[in-house]
């Protein structure tokens, strides 16, 4: 989920917005860039984001076959 839509969900929610920001999965390397202006409705929608998605991007290692020349 993009994080712009993850905070307009977040800021239009009539229900527990923490409850709804811990069920969202946003794009980890999208989040760490986001900003919104203090004292707004988007700044802790934003924040409870951060708060509940603490994952890193995810890195592929490739496996490197043993050397078999000898």
């Amino acid at each position: 989920m993009k994080v712009s839509d993850a905070i307009e969900a977040i800021v239009t929610s009539y229900g527990d917005i923490e409850l709804v920001a811990r069920g969202m999965v946003v794009d980890a390397g999208e989040l760490a860039k986001a900003t919104a202006k203090l004292d707004t409705a988007e700044a802790v929608a934003l924040a409870l984001l951060k708060k509940y998605n603490m994952t890193v991007p995810v890195v592929v290692i490739e496996e490197v076959p043993p050397d078999t020349t000898e």
